[in-house]
Parts: C-alpha cells; structure tokens; sequence
C-alpha cells in the first residue's frame, strides 16, 4: 500500500520515528522504531477514521495482558500524521516473523514443540481475562531475541474468537510442518507429521480439544488423552509391564470421526420398522370393497346399452338438427362472430412466446458486479452498519481497489462508501445492513483472505 510506503521518515507524536515499513495489512501496519532512549521497537499504527477511541480501548485491553510468550505493548496513543488520524501501540522490538521463515523451510520437531507451548501459553493468559486473539496463524508468530511470542496488537475484548484461537493452533502447526495452509489440508499430510503434532493438529483444527489437552499432549511421556493424575502411574515400576494400564490407549479413537458418526447413524433405522403397520392397515381397509367390484360389470354393462342406445337416438335426430339452423338465417350471422375471434387470436398466440426468448441472452449481465450495484442490500433504515476494509483520502485509489476486489471476490459487492461530510473514500463490502447481517459480511471477508483489520461500522444519519 503505497500510503504507508510514504510515512518512512516521519515522526509519531513527536516521539517515535518512522523508519522501516516492516508489514502492512489493510489499514494497519508496522514500522521500526527507537524510544527515546534510542532502545528499538516496533510501532504500529492503525488508521482510525471513525473509530479511534475503539480502536484505543481494545489496545489498552490488550496492553494490561502480561504473558513471556505475549508480544510486550508499552504505550498507546493517537496522533494526526500526513493529514490522517491514527491509533498507534509502541511494542517490544520484533526481529523475525514465522511466515517469513516457513517460506524457504519447515520447523524441526523442536522448533515446532516451541511453537506449540509459546502459543498456548500466551492463549492461556488471553482467554483468562475475557479475552480472544482472533488471528492466531505463522504469520502472528514472532521472534523476539530469544523467545517466540504471539502478536498483541490484534487482541479482541470479547470471548468470541476462543474457538478460532483453538483451531488455530492446529492450523499453524500443519503449517509448521509441512510448510502449507491448513485449508489444503489431507488425512495423508497430517500423517506424516511428528508425534504428538499429528494428534494435536487433527484434535485442535476438528474443534475437540481444548487449550488444557493441548498442553497434556505437549508434556512427555503423557499420552495425549490422559490426565494429569497419570502422573502416578511411573512411581511404580510393576504398573508398567502389566497389560492392563494400557488398554486405555485405545481410548484416542473416541475422538475419531468415526466414532463419533457411529451413534448418529443408529437413531435413523428405528423409523424405518414403523413403515411395514401402515401398508398392512390399507390392506384391511379396501378388502370390505372386493366384493363391489365383483358386481360392477353388470353396471358397466347396463350403461354401455344405454350409451349405444343415446347415440343411435342423436343419429337418428341428426338430420332433423341441421335443418334447423338453415331455416333462422338472423340468429346463423350472428354466431360466426364469435368463431373467428379465437382462430385470428391463435397465430399471434405464438408469437409472444418466441419473443420471451431474447431476454435469456441478458442474464449475463448481472454478473458483472459494479459499485453502484453494491449498496442494494437491504439495511434495517434506521440503524445502517458497513463493513470497512480500507480507507483512502483519494477516490481514484478507492476506485482500484474496489476493482481489484470486485475481480477476486465478486460475492462480497465491494464499493465505494463516501461518508457525509466527510473527504475520505471507504471500501465497504456488502453495502448497507443491519448489524447482524454485517457481522456475517466480516467473517465471510475474513474468510475469503481479506485483511483481518477489515472492521464493522454503524453509519447511522
């Protein structure tokens, strides 16, 4: 995003330099910096149009959460820099990124085993206070010195995310390993990883453990369902030789899908026997009719001769008919009329119908989602929310983007949102909705790639 490109050199709050553009997702990013005691950090700046004070309260949140394996925010504060407002949390100096690293080569079994306690350590102590990080994947893995710490300045005040925050381990850890998304991700791959990863990435990315089974699966010489209170069993050397502790290794495929269809699949045949008492009912109550079928044959008897009866009666009538009309010749002029009406109607008839077949070859057009098209969904009228992906004080660079957008995601009705009052140019997806719809919206984007600061927004006049 060229926008950030053009901060390198500036100064923040007449305190913090700008000076390598270390990432940059949507309308946030990273630069290395110096306090004022020249000590470096990392600053990151998130542009705040409409909601700084958001934006503030959740770094603040995320500041007061203490954890050795959670990245370190020491100050946060909001300034105006090249004409735009921005939210900024100064943190710990980050040397290395986990999705940098992944791209040239895979972790070792250790390095992956580092990974996995840092990131349920520092998950630990997050979802202890109320909270969620929403983004846990290699990218959010950093390096600083010596320790593997998790990214802060994305935390969520909100529990929400904790579920996410789960899978998420299993998906970094795939990635760990086999150096690709966990959205790739096949039964063959996730078998060839390392014990205990393999279980944990199958487990955490299903949803099936918790973050306390991970941490059981990481500590040696446990096996990954058991307790805690297993701890017993190594004190007595006889345990170990007996067959019967280790029956229970067995209890693992519980967690295989599997298992848990197996019992789904049984409620469906206890309907199935009921259908045979319904057919057998029908049978008793059409048999009282046998016998009514037995005598209708003289019936249809009786009104075949009296059929052959009315037609020999109407031939014989026939020709006395058709003299009648040739002796009213008034009443014979005035029955044509109607006759012809429908025989002229019937050719036209036809007509129209091939006529309807031109507009199938305009359905093509829908397809081409456009801005103007975007703000068409539905808003409750009052209370009107949009989803934000990025912000820009041009709208010829709005423009592009939404293009760029429109051509990767055409389900998302990317378009261009011009606040009242307002010289700054918003990507929004979906156009105006209600609160719930919009939330919906966030997490199809987040979904579909797009930037995880991409953020909801009420815009009610």
């Amino acid at each position: 995003m060229q926008f950030w490109n053009e901060l390198e050199g500036q100064t923040i709050d007449g305190t913090y330099p700008l000076r390598r553009l270390v990432r940059s997702e949507g309308r946030s990013a990273w630069f290395e910096t110096e306090t004022s005691q020249s000590t470096p950090a990392t600053i990151s700046l998130t542009e705040a149009v409409t909601d700084a004070d958001e934006v503030a309260e959740r770094l603040v949140a995320a500041q007061n959460v203490k954890h050795p394996n959670l990245v370190t925010i020491t100050k946060v504060g909001q300034a105006s820099i090249d004409n735009t407002f921005v939210v900024y949390a100064v943190m710990e100096h980050i040397e290395q990124n986990l999705s940098d690293v992944l791209q040239s080569q895979a972790l070792t079994t250790e390095e992956g085993r580092e990974v996995a306690e840092a990131l349920v350590g520092a998950l630990t102590a997050i979802h202890a206070q109320g909270m969620s990080h929403g983004h846990v994947e290699a990218a959010s893995v950093l390096a600083t010195e010596e320790t593997v710490k998790l990214r802060s300045d994305c935390l969520q005040t909100t529990a929400a995310s904790q579920g996410d925050d789960v899978a998420g381990i299993g998906a970094t850890l795939f990635h760990v390993f086999t150096q690709r998304k966990a959205l790739t991700a096949t039964d063959a791959q996730v078998n060839r990883i390392p014990a205990p990863f393999a279980e944990i990435v199958r487990n955490a990315f299903a949803r099936r453990w918790t973050l306390a089974q991970i941490a059981n699966a990481l500590k040696p010489g446990l096996p990954p369902a058991r307790a805690l209170p297993s701890a017993s069993a190594p004190p007595s050397a006889a345990a170990r030789p007996s067959a019967p502790p280790r029956p229970p290794a067995p209890a693992p495929p519980r967690f295989e899908p599997s298992a848990v269809k197996a019992p789904e699949r049984t409620p469906p045949a206890a309907p199935r026997p009921a259908s045979p008492p319904i057919p057998a009912a029908n049978p008793g109550t059409l048999a009282p009719r046998q016998p009514a079928t037995r005598r209708s044959p003289l019936a249809l008897y009786a009104a075949v001769a009296v059929g052959v009866l009315a037609i020999l009666a109407w031939l014989l009538m026939r020709p006395h008919a058709v003299n009648a009309p040739a002796t009213t010749p008034p009443t014979v002029s005035q029955a044509p009329v109607a006759p012809p009406a429908p025989v002229a109607e019937a050719p036209p008839a036809s007509k129209p119908s091939a006529a309807v077949a031109p507009p199938r070859q305009h359905k093509p057009a829908p397809a081409v989602v456009s801005p103007a098209a975007a703000p068409a969904v539905a808003s409750s009228g009052r209370n009107v929310w949009r989803v934000v992906v990025y912000t820009y004080r041009g709208q010829t660079k709005a423009t592009d983007s939404v293009a760029k957008i429109v051509a990767e995601h055409p389900d998302l009705a990317a378009a261009v949102f011009n606040p009242a009052g307002s010289d700054v140019y918003m990507v929004t997806l979906g156009g105006a909705m209600d609160h719930n719809q919009a939330n919906a919206m966030l997490e199809k984007a987040r979904r579909e790639g797009l930037p995880a600061d991409t953020y909801v927004r009420n815009f009610t006049q």
